[in-house]
C-alpha cells in the first residue's frame, strides 16, 4: 500500500464516487436501449417500414454500443494502467456525456432522413467506448482501496449498484414521461425522451466534478514508486493472460445476456402481448430497486463462501428458471410478471455482485485496469449486445408460439457461464499486489 494505512472512511468515499459514476454511465447506456426499442423505430424510420424491420435495425444500433465496449476497455485500460485509475475514469465519463447529449438533440426522419439514425449510431459508439472504460477502472480503483479488507467482495459490489440504480433511474424517468397525456409536450414520444437524455448529459458533468475530488489508488501509487508501470499494458495483459481473459468473459456472459433480456427485451415482449407499457416498465423498475439489496447480500455471501460458488449458485437458479420465467410473462398478470422479474433478478444481479472482486483478484496491479476491463467487456458483443437481437429475430411477432425460443436463449447463456466457472479457480483470500 506504499506505507499508507487505508481507513474505512476512505474506502467509503471511493465506493460512493465509483458507484455514482457507474450509475450515471449505466443510466445513459440503458436509456439508449429503451429508446432504441420504444422511440427510435417510430422517430428515425420512414412510415412505410414495417414495425419489426424498424425495431430490428434500431436494436442493431443498440448492439453497436456493445461492440465498442472492448475497444473502450483497451483504450482506457491503457490509460488507467499508465496514468492512473482516476484519469481513465474522468475521460470515459466525459465521452459518455458527449454521446448522450448529442442523441437528445437529434431530429426525426422527416428532417434529416437516415442521417439522424447514423448520428445516433456514432453517438452510441461513443457511449460504448465510455462504458468500456468505466467498469474496469471503477472496479480496480475500489478493490485496490479495499485490498486488505476481509469484505473485499462486498466493497467491490458497490460498483455494481450502478446497474440497478441506473436501470431504475432510466425506466422510472421513461415511465414518468409515458404517463403524461399524448398531447402534452412532456409525453415520452414528444419532448419526454429528449429531456431524459439531457438529464444524463448534465449528470455526467456532476460525476466528473465528484471524481476530481477523489484520490488515486494506493496500489497504483506504490507501482509508480517502484517504477513498475507497464509501457503497453493493454497489449501485455493479452499476451500473458489471454486464456484467463476469455474464460472470465465467458463466466459472466449469462449475466450480461440475461440482464438485457429481462430488463429490455421483456418490455418489448410484454408490449407485443398487448400488456400495458407502463406496467411492463414498472415491473423492471421494482425489480431493479430490489436488485440493489440483492447485490449487497451476494457481495457479503461471496466473502463467506467464495466467488465461484456464489456465482454458480446464482447461475444455477437462472438455468432452472429459464423456461418458467417466460411462461410467467405469458400469463399477462402483473403480480406474476413481477415475480418472474424478481426471481430472474436474483439469478442475474446476484452473480453480478461478485464479479468485481473475482475479476480484480485474477490480475496483478500492473495490468488490473486492462485485465478486468477486457474480461468484462469481451463478453458484451456476444452476450448483452447480441442476445436481445437474437431473441427478437427468433421470436418475431409470434410471441405466443415462439416463446420457448426466448427461454432457450436464456438457458444456453447460463450453461456457457457455468461451464467457464467450472474451469476457473477460486480467488477468495488471494493477496492483491
Amino acid at each position: 500500500m506504499g506505507g499508507k494505512a487505508i481507513s474505512t472512511t476512505q474506502v467509503v468515499k471511493v465506493a460512493v464516487g465509483t458507484s455514482l459514476g457507474t450509475t450515471i454511465e449505466w443510466y445513459d447506456f440503458f436509456l439508449y436501449g429503451y429508446a432504441a426499442s420504444l422511440i427510435f423505430p417510430k422517430l428515425f424510420f420512414p412510415p412505410f417500414y414495417s414495425p419489426l424491420t424498424a425495431l430490428l435495425i434500431s436494436l442493431s444500433t443498440y448492439a453497436v454500443g456493445f461492440v465498442a465496449r472492448p475497444v473502450g476497455a483497451m483504450i482506457f485500460g491503457h490509460l488507467g494502467d499508465k496514468l492512473g485509475r482516476r484519469t481513465g475514469l474522468l475521460w470515459d465519463l466525459i465521452l459518455m456525456g458527449i454521446g448522450t447529449g448529442i442523441i437528445g438533440l437529434l431530429p426525426g426522419y422527416r428532417v434529416l432522413g437516415f442521417g439522424s439514425l447514423a448520428i445516433a449510431t456514432v453517438s452510441r459508439i461513443l457511449q460504448g467506448i465510455g462504458v468500456g472504460g468505466e467498469w474496469g477502472g471503477a472496479t480496480t480503483w475500489l478493490t485496490e482501496y479495499a485490498a486488505k479488507s476481509k469484505w473485499r467482495a462486498f466493497w467491490g459490489s458497490w460498483v455494481q449498484q450502478g446497474v440497478p440504480i441506473g436501470l431504475l433511474w432510466a425506466s422510472g424517468i421513461l415511465g414518468l414521461f409515458a404517463s403524461f397525456p399524448e398531447n402534452s409536450p412532456l409525453n415520452l414520444f414528444n419532448l419526454g425522451w429528449r429531456i431524459a437524455f439531457w438529464i444524463g448529459a448534465v449528470a455526467a458533468i456532476v460525476g466528473i466534478i465528484i471524481r476530481l475530488a477523489l484520490l488515486e489508488s494506493p496500489l497504483f501509487e506504490s507501482l509508480i514508486y517502484k517504477g513498475e508501470i507497464s509501457k503497453i499494458p493493454s497489449i501485455e495483459v493479452w499476451r500473458k493472460y489471454w486464456s484467463r481473459i476469455l474464460l472470465l468473459a465467458a463466466s459472466w456472459a449469462a449475466q450480461n445476456a440475461g440482464f438485457y433480456l429481462y430488463s429490455v427485451y421483456s418490455v418489448d415482449f410484454l408490449i407485443g402481448l398487448h400488456f400495458s407499457r407502463n406496467l411492463a416498465l414498472l415491473s423492471v423498475t421494482i425489480s431493479s430497486l430490489i436488485g440493489i439489496f440483492i447485490i449487497i447480500i451476494f457481495g457479503l455471501l461471496a466473502d463467506r463462501i467464495g466467488r465461484r460458488i456464489g456465482m454458480m449458485a446464482a447461475f444455477g437458479l437462472g438455468l432452472v428458471f429459464s423456461f418458467p420465467y417466460v411462461l410467467l410473462l405469458l400469463k399477462e398478470n402483473f403480480l406474476l410478471i413481477l415475480l418472474a422479474q424478481l426471481l430472474m433478478t436474483i439469478a442475474v444481479l446476484g452473480s453480478y455482485a461478485i464479479i468485481p472482486a473475482f475479476f480484480a483478484e485474477n490480475f496483478p496491479t500492473k495490468y488490473r485496469y486492462s485485465g478486468t476491463g477486457l474480461s468484462y467487456h469481451m463478453a458484451a458483443p456476444f452476450a448483452g449486445g447480441l442476445a436481445p437481437l437474437i431473441v427478437a429475430a427468433l421470436v418475431g411477432e409470434r410471441y405466443l408460439t415462439n416463446w420457448w425460443l426466448f427461454a432457450l436463449v436464456f438457458a444456453i447463456y447460463f450453461t456457457i457461464s457455468l461451464s467457464a466457472l467450472a474451469v476457473l479457480k477460486e480467488t477468495k483470500g488471494k493477496e492483491m499486489e
